[in-house]
């Protein structure tokens, strides 16, 4: 039983890490794929955010239909999906198309990525076994990145072969992950359902998929289409609005709503999502804006680019394996100590990069980045759903989930746009390097606001226990 648990753990993570790649791979192809289809600065950055908006505005009914239909059945049908998508983003001919198929993508990995964190806390009831799942979850992440920075780089320079442009490796690579991936959910992942489940919300879906996907739009694009602002942000609030006001109306007619607001009367549960939310709207755009100041800024090829990158990656993992007993140990202290340290790397790397310096000493800092985030983001997740009812668990997941891809949307929106005004439209290092020292200025300030998240948080949450 217990291997078949780990087994399930390690087809799990598989899709997970597909969901992560696919943010961080694409990161590094940015400036490749605007040359190879031609596109402003607004659009994009949509290549990157909208995924994140399709993945964000589904999350939630995702972890829904997971519990209502089986998680199985729907874990199946989003890798299923999302290798149909990416062959697809392979082949599109147009940046609107790439942008278009990007959403879907981001929809078919929120079907898979509820289910994963529904069936760690349905596998894994021990707190000790759950926290090392999630460690485990968050190496996941790790992997992710880190093979993401690697493979962008690496592909984006292959030869083309059979295709023009080998930007569109990018894509085409998730075929032979997702098919592997397909065999093995079959034959091993065991049923999973919450039979409490009731009926579904289509409506109220669409509803929150529209504000959310016009409130990207509008953010990513707003400095270069007039207007934009000023018709889509009052619209994307009135959707999201109609969302809140649709769930409170459904929960008072005792029918199932697709977020359950009792979630937020849970202190803890509202202090990590909103701490989550806050380090996603950094973690995302650091990359965004880091991939390409690499590259057009300092000049680096992608693949030297991707390879500088992966040193925050081997920070992560070589750090996850040990933040577990850590967190164990010494609890919250932990994540503070983390937040803290991140705060550091981005001051170091303001320094090396004022210098341009990309050598062992930027390697380092590169590498303390990822330790640094690999003390932070996974123990979130254990904090959100920790003592939720049962039947509170896949809605929780989706919405924990749902608010990690949104902000990371609204980090690349935010940080994007802040970014690209302040380069205007030069190929001269000062304006960019001036240009991602505003950014992370914007990190640092999300970070401050994390770190007094969690001085709030309760010593209790993640309780500290001896060898």
């Amino acid at each position: 039983m217990k291997n078949t648990k780990y087994i399930s753990l390690l087809i799990l993570l598989l899709g997970h890490l597909l969901t992560i790649l696919d943010i961080f791979i694409v990161n590094i192809a940015i400036p490749s794929i605007q040359r190879g289809l031609g596109s402003n600065n607004g659009k994009i950055q949509l290549v990157v955010s909208m995924y994140m908006v399709g993945f964000a505005s589904f999350l939630i009914i995702g972890g829904k239909i997971g519990d209502y239909y089986g998680r199985k059945k729907i874990f199946i049908l989003g890798m299923f999906l999302f290798m149909i998508c990416s062959a697809g983003c392979g082949f599109a001919e147009t940046i609107d198309h790439l942008i278009l198929l990007r959403f879907f993508q981001g929809i078919s990995a929120a079907l898979m990525s509820p289910q994963v964190l529904s069936y760690i806390q349905v596998l894994f009831t021990d707190h000790k076994e759950r926290t090392y799942a999630m460690g485990w979850y968050g190496i996941a992440i790790g992997i992710g990145t880190m093979l993401g920075q690697f493979l962008g780089g690496f592909l984006v320079e292959l030869k083309p072969f059979l295709i023009d442009d080998s930007w569109r490796y990018i894509f085409l690579i998730n075929i032979p992950m997702c098919a592997a991936g397909l065999l093995l959910a079959t034959r091993y992942l065991t049923q999973s359902r919450d039979n409490s489940s009731m009926q579904m919300d289509y409506l109220s879906a669409f509803i929150l998929c529209g504000g959310l996907a016009i409130l990207v739009f509008t953010l990513s694009t707003g400095g270069e289409q007039n207007g934009s602002i000023k018709i889509g942000l009052p619209l994307s609030i009135l959707f999201v609005f109609a969302f809140i006001f649709r769930q409170i109306r459904r929960k008072s007619k005792e029918k199932e709503p697709l977020l359950d607001m009792k979630l937020f009367t849970y202190r803890n549960f509202n202090m990590a999502i909103s701490a989550s939310a806050l380090f996603m709207l950094m973690l995302d755009a650091y990359f965004f804006v880091l991939a390409i100041f690499l590259q057009e800024g300092i000049r680096l090829s992608p693949m030297h680019a991707g390879y500088f990158i992966v040193f925050q990656g081997s920070g992560f993992i070589l750090a996850s394996f040990f933040s577990a007993k850590l967190v164990l140990r010494y609890g919250k202290f932990v994540l503070i100590f983390g937040v803290l340290l991140l705060m550091f790397v981005l001051i170091l790397q303001l320094i090396l990069f004022y210098y341009e310096t990309i050598d062992f000493r930027g390697y380092i800092v590169m590498f303390l980045h990822g330790a640094g985030v690999a003390l932070v983001l996974p123990s979130f997740a254990n904090i959100a759903l920790k003592n939720l009812p049962q039947n509170l668990i896949g809605n929780a997941s989706g919405v924990y989930s749902t608010l990690q891809q949104l902000f990371g949307a609204f980090g690349i929106a935010i940080t994007g746009s802040v970014f690209y005004y302040l380069t205007k439209g030069t190929t001269d290092f000062q304006h960019f390097y001036n240009a991602f020292f505003y950014g992370m200025l914007i990190h640092f300030f999300c970070l401050v606001s994390v770190l007094v998240i969690l001085l709030y948080l309760p010593k209790s949450v993640l309780p500290k226990k001896a060898d």
